[in-house]
């Protein structure tokens, strides 16, 4: 008999064994060390004590780790990641751990749960859908195998920040950022993240932030009355070189509403390789 029950008292490296074997034939490459998997749940802010996991006797077969913060100015509660081990799978554990936490969640004073999935999950989608959840919005993911083509002669001057500007950056956004790629992301692993700033006439009119050691772009935006001058390509090619190792650029959950965003991407050599929903569920 499965038993259900939060997680604050499993060690990591069970949680990290099970989502190794529970993402073992996921389309996409989810294998990581422990070291990387400790970082996963740090940037996402996974609490153990409102993660839940299915158990047969000892066994953990099912799991959904779960992050907090404020999402949209309500308290949220993130999927870091739901998975169900291959054998345990079509016996209904994914939507008992909801039902099993989704109460417990909203007695705890949080509003809203918050996941992405990936569109071509059909099994996935169609569980949140039927468990209430509703797309706000679609997320692009970018690859790229090559070396990125973009001018970077703009008139600018690039420099590196140790303490962002974060109002100031927010007047350059024409969207938000994903969950993973939020402000309150890049605070909780800022230690691995560089931040660049671009100045015209001594003014910062945009910026970046990238993992230095994954080479993820965090956040990259520029100030609305200086976009098509190459200040975008200047800070991309700042950022690559904050990145340690061989590591290139990857460009994770970026909105595809935002048109000029998924165009520049395109237009310096990236490839549209996957795309997620992002679901809220209202508590």
């Amino acid at each position: 008999m499965i038993r259900y029950c939060f997680l604050n008292n499993t060690p990591v490296n069970a949680l990290h064994h099970a989502f190794l074997r529970a993402f073992a034939d996921y389309q996409v490459d989810m294998q990581m060390s422990l070291e990387d998997f400790e970082f996963r749940l740090r940037r996402d802010g996974v609490d153990t004590s409102i993660s839940v996991g299915a158990f047969d006797d000892d066994q953990l077969v099912g799991f959904c780790l779960n992050g907090s913060g404020t999402w949209q100015g309500e308290p949220t509660v993130y999927d870091a990641g739901t998975g169900v081990l291959p054998q345990h799978r079509g016996k209904g554990i994914a939507a008992e751990m909801f039902r099993f936490m989704n109460p417990q969640l909203k007695e705890r004073g949080f509003s809203r749960y918050l996941l992405e999935v990936l569109t071509s999950n059909e099994p996935a989608v169609n569980l949140y859908r039927r468990l209430g959840f509703e797309e706000t919005r679609r997320l692009a993911v970018f690859r790229t195998t090559n070396s990125l083509s973009y001018r970077v002669n703009a008139v600018a001057e690039v420099r590196h920040v140790e303490v962002p500007e974060w109002k100031l950056y927010q007047t350059f956004w024409t969207g938000y950022p994903s969950w993973q790629n939020s402000i309150e992301a890049v605070q909780r692993v800022v230690d691995t993240t560089a931040t660049v700033e671009c100045l015209v006439d001594h003014r910062c009119v945009g910026y970046g932030v990238v993992s230095k050691t994954s080479g993820q772009l965090i956040q990259l935006a520029v100030d609305p009355s200086n976009r098509r001058r190459g200040l975008a390509s200047k800070l991309l090619d700042e950022l690559q070189n904050c990145v340690t190792g061989s590591a290139s650029i990857k460009v994770n959950n970026v909105d595809e509403n935002l048109k000029d965003a998924t165009a520049f991407f395109e237009a310096v050599g990236f490839s549209l390789v996957l795309e997620q929903y992002e679901m809220i569920l209202n508590l």
